[in-house]
């Protein structure tokens, strides 16, 4: 029970009109768009992020339970308080604090809604792609915690693709920046971790959001089907032709009729299921991939293919989708969405599956969903005033979470597990997996008093497996486990031991490392090599840690697919390697970096237990993202074992042009080509003659790839001509480079040849002003500025402890960090000593120490691989 003490604090806090405790308040407040009901004890609605951090405070003091909130829009419970106690509403948190298109970010506050933002950025020309169907009520911050998607998920990605960084309050009531503006701070994704934790983790109070330009031309389709299942063939199809649309929506009969009744949208009513396809791109080109499209529809039973003739009828059809729920009114007096995904080319099965689960249960149904990622909406009818309805439809939506995990699927895609699926977590997780879990939420929340009682069942015993008996290994300076199962008893051997360990590729690739650590074993991946799990049609690959990039990408080439992945120098390096380090080259701008494409993970964790994240569907919000931590944790959290990717088709045509003039116009060149509707795949900028020293040259080169249908591409690379020739530079013959290797590898090898190398990550806008203000520091080094992405890889004959303090310093001055990722044996102790190789403390540290406590309690992995020397 919340005293009079703590309601009076409450209002001295956020002031009397913003905190409601009576009881009609309290039944506002006790339900969301979920089955749920519970009742909080008050209502606060904080201003800010430090009136939310002063609440926060106050609760733990006390030992009050507290939950974030938005509009309540959620639908599987995860902002009912179960326990009592506060329910914290964010919604006076609704500023749009910042909206940088030349850096292709914005800074909002938790309340703003999706719809908000997009209306806010489209007189820019710009978008944000998460575009949940309750964007109208749904605030950023529920986005966040759901990890939400929308329709054009399936091309564009979820909220995690997105999320740049959070500013957070800890349960304790510290406030916390996680990431940033600029990419890949030093150390674990905290960011990641954060994104899909349902508000259990911290309370979100601002984020910065990647934004894009809006695409230069769309088309939109509807297809028309008499069977449910040719439409979903038709979804796999398009897929194993490696075409990518924009969106993939299917609606059934049902959903027709009860939209076509609330708000009349054109669709046909004797129709068994439509398609609403969209695609969206460079106009050139754009016409023949929807004709593509619509052949292959029309190949796997679609009878008709309408067209949306221009932006009105485009309108009317996505306004029919998004009312799709609200329409259900007309059905029955409720409904259950069991949100599940499958692989796409299950969807058939997952459909008749559906229907045989609801039949049986004597229950209506239909299916609305985002049929391109194999996410399933289906929704099950019922009258809540009939306690044996209730019961059917709950056994009914276990049974249908049952079915689609059989597929190969999961129990959640997008709408979270709140309290509704706690009790499907252990269909696809371990008891194992779930207490990792666990450790984690603890890191963050020794007392348990933010949002309890969701995400995570509680524990049960289990067995605990044999212990390893000692090994004739034991001294031995190098372990190659040939199976996971080996890797297993080998770190158990070692957390029993005591015994550091470090996880191993092919050794080309170094991790940082801070000052003196003690001597490890290698733990090595290269028997490893197996591909597990290879599934064109779905665009998905298992493999094993130990398989090298390229042997992947000559697998994948035989179907003509690839992993979309060009680290530097990085064709030799392990898939486990290029993991553990999220390493990437510019290409990210359009591909993104390994943890964006990482759908699933297995991995030896601190105590010696195999542990599974994610899976290996497009959407999968069931959990903790475990996947993004161990992504980029260089080794300190665990020895990866398997790893599972979203792959996609080779693209027919990679060409890069350059323009060659000052910095300074290379820099408006390239602000210009990311805020244009040309899509580069990478913009980059390095001295005319890399061979040469940048102090030595006046001129520069920036040089942009664009990759897709060739068509498409001669167009764009016309379209970059004209631009550049717009900004005084001097125009260079474009040049076809292999999508395996890229056109930037050459580039990189020169930089590999200095002695010492450093990363530093910036504002993507603030690359160019950082190049011409402080040459004092670029003085003799070899460049490549990432203008797209915000990375400059340097290249230094030496460096004095004082001069990489002063990096470090200019780094920060601008919202960034810097990495000295490799310099020589005998000037290792002298730059660690000052900061360490990853740059004075950063606010973040702590918490990734108590995280690397909490999950490998002996410490074992990795020792002196983590910022702050840990």
């Amino acid at each position: 029970m919340l005293d009079a003490a703590v309601l009076r604090e409450l209002r001295q806090i956020v002031g009397a009109d913003h905190v409601a405790c009576r009881r009609t308040d309290a039944e506002v407040y006790s339900y969301d768009g979920s089955l749920a009901v519970a009742a909080p004890e008050a209502i606060v609605f904080p201003a800010d992020t430090e009136q939310t951090a002063a609440v926060v405070r106050l609760a733990s003091a006390a030992g009050v339970a507290y939950l974030p909130r938005g509009f309540g829009t959620n639908l599987s419970g995860g902002t009912i308080a179960y326990h009592g106690g506060l329910v914290i509403g964010l919604t006076r948190l609704n500023r749009i604090l910042a909206i940088e298109p030349a850096g292709r970010y914005a800074v909002v506050q938790a309340g703003v809604t999706n719809l908000e933002l997009q209306q806010a950025l489209a007189p820019r020309g710009f978008l944000f792609a998460p575009d949940p169907a309750s964007q109208k009520a749904a605030t950023l911050g529920g986005n966040l915690a759901e990890n939400a998607g929308g329709p054009h998920c399936v091309k564009y990605g979820v909220m995690t693709n997105h999320v740049l960084g959070a500013t957070a309050v800890l349960p304790g009531g510290e406030v916390l920046r996680m990431g940033g503006p600029a990419l890949d701070p030093p150390g674990y994704d905290l960011r990641g971790v954060l994104v899909g934790s349902e508000g259990t983790l911290a309370v979100v109070t601002e984020m910065v959001v990647r934004i894009m330009p809006t695409a230069e031309s769309l088309l939109t389709m509807l297809m028309v089907y008499d069977e449910i299942a040719d439409a979903a063939r038709s979804v796999s199809a398009i897929v194993a032709a490696g075409m990518t649309p924009a969106t993939l929506e299917m609606m059934d009969k049902a959903i027709i009729h009860a939209v076509e009744a609330s708000k009349p949208c054109g669709y046909p009513l004797d129709a068994a299921a439509v398609l609403i396809v969209e695609v969206d791109g460079p106009l050139a080109g754009l016409a023949q991939q929807a004709e593509r499209i619509a052949e292959l529809c029309l190949q796997t039973g679609c009878r008709e293919v309408r067209r949306a003739k221009d932006a009105a009828e485009r309108d009317l059809l996505w306004a029919g989708r998004r009312g799709a729920f609200g329409a259900l009114a007309r059905m029955a007096p409720s409904f259950l969405v069991a949100d599940c995904t499958v692989p796409r080319t299950r969807l058939p099965d997952a459909l008749i599956q559906v229907a045989a689960i609801a039949n049986r249960y004597r229950l209506g149904h239909s299916n609305v969903f985002h049929a391109g990622d194999g996410n399933l909406h289906p929704v099950i009818l019922f009258d809540p005033r009939d306690p044996d309805q209730v019961e059917r439809v709950h056994r009914a939506g276990h049974e249908i979470m049952e079915a689609c995990v059989a597929l190969g699927g999961t129990i959640s895609g997008e709408h979270g597990v709140g309290t509704e699926k706690l009790h499907g977590m252990r269909l696809v997780f371990s008891e194992d997996d779930l207490d990792f879990q666990r450790q984690l939420r603890a890191a963050f929340d020794p007392q348990g008093l933010l949002n309890p009682g969701k995400l995570l069942p509680p524990p049960v015993e289990v067995a605990s497996p044999p212990e390893p008996a000692p090994g004739e290994c034991d001294g031995d300076a190098e372990w190659v486990p040939a199976d996971a199962a080996a890797a297993r008893d080998l770190v158990r051997r070692a957390y029993l031991d005591r015994r550091a360990v470090v996880p191993v590729g092919n050794g080309t690739q170094t991790a940082i490392r801070n000052g003196s650590v003690p001597a490890a074993t290698r733990l090595r991946s290269v028997k490893l090599t197996a591909v597990t799990e290879y599934d064109p049609a779905t665009q998905v690959v298992g493999v094993q840690a130990g398989m090298s990039l390229a042997q992947l990408q000559a697998t994948l080439g035989e179907h003509g697919q690839w992993l979309p992945l060009r680290p530097p120098g990085g064709a030799s390096c392990t898939l486990g390697g290029i993991t553990a380090l999220n390493a990437c080259g510019p290409e990210r701008l359009r591909y993104g970096a390994p943890r964006d494409l990482l759908l699933g993970v297995k991995f030896i964790s601190g105590i010696g237990r195999q542990i599974s994240a994610g899976g290996r569907v497009m959407k999968n919000v069931a959990g903790y993202d475990v996947s993004r931590l161990i992504a980029g944790s260089a080794g300190t959290l665990g020895f990866i074992t398997d790893l599972t990717f979203r792959i996609s088709a080779v693209p027919e045509c990679c060409l890069a042009a350059s323009g060659c003039g000052p910095l300074e116009s290379c820099a408006a060149a390239a602000a210009w080509l990311v805020q244009s509707k040309l899509e580069a795949n990478f913009v980059v900028a390095v001295p005319e003659d890399p061979e040469r020293r940048a102090d030595e040259q006046t001129r520069w080169r920036m040089i942009a790839g664009f990759e897709g249908f060739r068509e498409t591409v001669n167009a764009q690379v016309e379209g970059l001509r004209q631009g550049l020739a717009q900004h005084g530079l001097a125009w260079q013959s474009p040049w076809e480079y292999s999508p395996r290797e890229g056109a930037c590898e050459g580039f990189f090898a020169v930089l590999g040849r200095g002695p010492y190398r450093l990363r530093l990550d910036l504002p993507p806008n603030h690359v160019a002003a950082f190049l011409s203000a402080r040459q004092d520091l670029t003085r003799g080094a070899g460049l490549l500025a990432d203008l797209g992405c915000g990375r400059i890889s340097v290249a230094l004959p030496h460096l004095a402890a004082s001069r990489w303090t002063q990096w470090c310093a200019a780094a920060g001055d601008l919202d960034g960090t810097v990495v000295l990722e490799t310099m020589p044996d005998d000037a290792a102790d002298a730059l660690r000593s000052q900061h360490g190789v990853c740059g004075p403390p950063r606010a973040d540290w702590p918490l990734m120490h108590k995280i690397k406590t909490a999950l490998d309690p002996h410490e074992i992995f990795a020792p002196g691989r983590l910022p702050g020397k840990k």
